[in-house]
């Protein structure tokens, strides 16, 4: 059972079950959709938020602009309604890290198809050029994590995505904290290792 599929497991709080009440109205009712953003706003603020100052991303993204971005995709995607707002949050933090990744791919390729020389006089636009670089490393590490072992992708993307406690993966994945402790340890340095090897 994946980290998604477990997330029904776990206590829900009267703010989740109105967004779960309106995820199951948003089954046969489209427009549903845009009731719920105003109740994941700052959840989904938080979550942007978090994955910059995670990923080390300058001020030229906007927490408000990924936010606003990752709902349009929620919205526009062909993904199957989520279950509850665990599980939205879930996807709403794949698609803001989506979101990130973009952009930093359309900054380096911006950079590459601007005929300037590499040698940068600006150094707030060379850290741009580290920072998305670095973005990219750690998205296409973790991509690769989970193609070897996707348990501890998961684990990653709800620690160091977003933001889960040892003990709310614990609770989620129905594990003690000890073994997702252990698990981290492991996934961590996987990521360190394979994030040299791009160097």
């Amino acid at each position: 059972m994946s980290f998604s599929e477990r997330e029904n497991d776990t206590a829900v709080s009267p703010d989740e079950s109105e967004v779960s009440r309106l995820l199951e109205e948003l089954k046969a009712e489209p427009g549903v959709f845009d009731r719920i953003l105003p109740l994941i706003y700052e959840d989904m603020r938080r979550l942007a938020g978090m994955q910059k100052a995670r990923f080390r991303v300058g001020p030229t993204l906007q927490t408000t602009m990924v936010v606003h971005e990752a709902f349009l995709k929620l919205r526009q995607s062909n993904i199957a309604v989520p279950r509850n707002q665990r599980h939205m949050m879930r996807l709403a933090n794949m698609v803001i890290r989506q979101v990130i990744v973009d952009h930093a791919r359309q900054r380096l390729s911006a950079k590459r198809g601007s005929g300037h020389d590499d040698v940068s006089l600006n150094e707030e636009l060379a850290g741009d050029e580290q920072d998305a670089r670095a973005v990219i490393a750690v998205h296409e590490a973790l991509d690769r994590l989970a193609e070897r072992h996707p348990d501890m992708a998961e684990l990653v993307i709800a620690r160091f995505f977003g933001g889960y406690t040892l003990d709310e993966v614990g609770e989620i994945l129905g594990v003690s904290r000890r073994t997702v402790a252990r698990k981290w340890q492991r996934a961590r340095a996987w990521m360190l290792v394979e994030m040299g090897a791009d160097e």
